[in-house]
């Protein structure tokens, strides 16, 4: 496996749980599982979400300290509907219903175990009037 050009990591008690949620939900694949320390990946993709146990010596302190997340990571799929049913039938709570964006995406917002916020991003064609009104002609 090669190593990922891009990474992010999610600091948790819960780094199992935190993992299955991104497999069973997002169509992830475990990389490395050390039990504190699981990477996770879509197929080949140059990038990887690190779930770090908190309190882990290698996470500083202060880090570890944090126990509310702001950050939000979004992730691109075939079907945000489908997603977003699989959630509910999981018993997970989404953050409004899936919308259409004007701007060409459908989407909704979920909170892994962790309490990371997760855009889930369906690409769709932009209504022609704010295409035409807002991106450059080719």
């Amino acid at each position: 496996m090669q190593p990922a050009a891009f990474g992010a990591t999610v600091v948790t008690d819960r780094p199992s749980d935190v993992a299955a949620f991104y497999t069973q939900y997002l169509d992830l694949q475990v990389g490395i599982d050390l039990g504190w320390f699981i990477t996770v990946r879509r197929g080949s993709a140059d990038w990887e979400l690190a779930i770090m146990e908190r309190g882990h010596p290698t996470i500083p302190a202060a880090v570890s300290a944090q126990t509310e997340s702001s950050n939000v990571f979004g992730f691109v799929v075939d079907d945000a509907d489908k997603i977003a049913a699989a959630l509910r039938e999981g018993g997970v709570q989404l953050e409004g219903d899936p919308k259409t964006e004007v701007f060409g995406q459908r989407h909704f917002f979920v909170r892994d175990p962790a309490g990371t916020w997760i855009d889930v991003i369906q690409l769709v064609e932009p209504d022609p009037e704010w295409a035409a009104a807002n991106l450059p002609t080719a």
